[in-house]
């Protein structure tokens, strides 16, 4: 290294040994040098091209240059073409190195910027869906891996107010077939955090708060979703916002949900509102009324479907636990002469051992028909172990179970129940299930 240095320290010298006086020039090996003393200045002019220094002999213009103040040997001020030139004029009369600060690293601009995002829900397990009274399984009992969900979200924030997001979401729709939606696909404009808007199919007010709290999507969805009283996007208008201590949303949407934008007479009203009063407790309401996209012209809505829901929940390092409330009224008579209603809650609990291990449960009850089938009653537990490997994948050894009574009732695991409303329909599933993201 030291020989090397030497000798390019050899090489500069014996260029600059080639220039002659002030006004000598000096090319060598494409290395253009130029300097001119004007005396009457207390000037020295300094050139690493040869047109600049043609340039400045015609006009006199120096243009954009380094300079600095008495830095020449007998107090001259040294006014540089480049720095590179003044560095040469400085080294040839072995004078002190011209100082500047570090080049800052290039910094690429923050907009417009792209991200692809995709996350996996998948299992492997055994289960067994069963009507007690004819002792009959469903097709899908038996022994399996699936993955129940695939999304593709791609997000484009063009500015730092204003993005895009696109969300495709391939899922097992439970006949042993995968079907692909948009789930989301969406505009968004965020002036700041307490006001966002969004136009398209966003998420909605409730299922998507509901599952952040809860923090176990990928085991089973939230009551509202698993019961159909409710899901998770709609095709519409949103806005929301939050701080650290309240937050809000409100969706006008198509109401049928983000599989089918139909068009209707009317549009529905959903909305949440948030508060956390000491950091993990979490407590909110909301609401929803409408048609549900039901009412046209040829077959008008003869009820309003409506309803609401009450959360609370403490989470921490250590632990979580919480509960769910909804009640709904004619959820699925909007059309009908018949009126229902229809309630529940879910409750869950989950103790971190460490930040790889934790063990958790949940308990659901609800009674999805209270007027036109007041029997019908639906009940759902899980238990398991959950490992984290990293932010990216999680999986969890899970048994669950749930029983209907009374009648029968499509669940998030399919329809559940007995033809005899006397007797139960009783599902049982143990497996391990995983998330993915990357």
């Amino acid at each position: 290294m030291r020989r090397s240095t030497t000798l390019k320290a050899g090489l500069v010298a014996l260029v600059l040994a080639l220039s002659a006086a002030s006004t000598a020039m000096a090319q060598v090996t494409g290395l253009y040098y130029q300097e001119v003393v004007k005396q009457d200045e207390n000037r020295v002019y300094v050139f690493n091209t040869p047109e600049r220094y043609h340039s400045w002999q015609q006009s006199g213009d120096m243009g954009t240059a380094v300079t600095i103040l008495g830095a020449g040997p007998n107090g001259e001020t040294i006014v540089a073409e480049n720095e590179t030139a003044m560095d040469l004029y400085l080294f040839k009369h072995n004078l002190p190195a011209y100082e500047r600060p570090t080049p800052k690293p290039v910094v690429p601009p923050a907009f417009p910027a792209s991200k692809l995002g995709i996350r996996v829900y998948a299992d492997a397990s055994t289960k067994s869906n069963k009507d007690e009274a004819t002792g009959i399984k469903s097709n899908d009992s038996g022994v399996g891996v699936d993955v129940k969900r695939t999304y593709f979200t791609f997000t484009h924030q063009f500015d730092a107010n204003w993005s895009a997001v696109f969300q495709s979401d391939i899922g097992d729709q439970g006949a042993r077939r995968y079907d692909v939606f948009v789930k989301k696909a969406f505009i968004e404009y965020k002036p700041g955090p307490m006001a966002t808007f969004r136009l398209g199919s966003a998420d909605t007010p409730w299922v998507p708060y509901v599952e952040g709290v809860y923090g176990l999507r990928y085991v089973e969805t939230v009551i509202t979703d698993h019961l159909s009283f409710g899901t998770s996007a709609e095709w519409g208008f949103h806005m929301l916002g939050a701080n650290p201590l309240w937050g809000y949303a409100f969706t006008v949407g198509n109401g049928r949900g983000y599989s089918n934008p139909t068009r209707s007479k009317t549009v529905d009203f959903e909305g949440r509102l948030s508060f956390t009063p000491v950091k993990g407790l979490n407590l909110a309401v909301g609401g929803y009324s409408g048609k549900r996209g039901l009412e046209t012209d040829a077959v008008p809505a003869k009820h309003t479907a409506t309803r609401q829901d009450a959360l609370v929940a403490y989470n921490t390092d250590k632990f979580k636990i919480g509960g769910e409330w909804f009640q709904a009224k004619n959820w699925n008579n909007v059309t009908t002469a018949a009126t229902d209603k229809a309630d529940g809650f879910s409750g869950w609990a989950q103790l971190n051992v460490n930040p790889t291990w934790a063990v958790f449960g949940r308990y659901d009850q609800s009674d999805p028909s209270k007027d036109l089938k007041p029997a019908l009653q639906f009940t759902y537990y899980n238990a398991g172990v959950q490992w984290t490997l990293n932010k990216a994948f999680a999986a969890s050894l899970v048994y669950k179970y749930a029983d209907v009574e009374g009648g029968t009732q499509g669940t998030s695991n399919g329809t559940i129940g007995s033809t005899n409303a006397k007797e139960k329909g009783k599902y049982n599933e143990i497996g391990v299930f995983t998330v993915y993201n990357f």
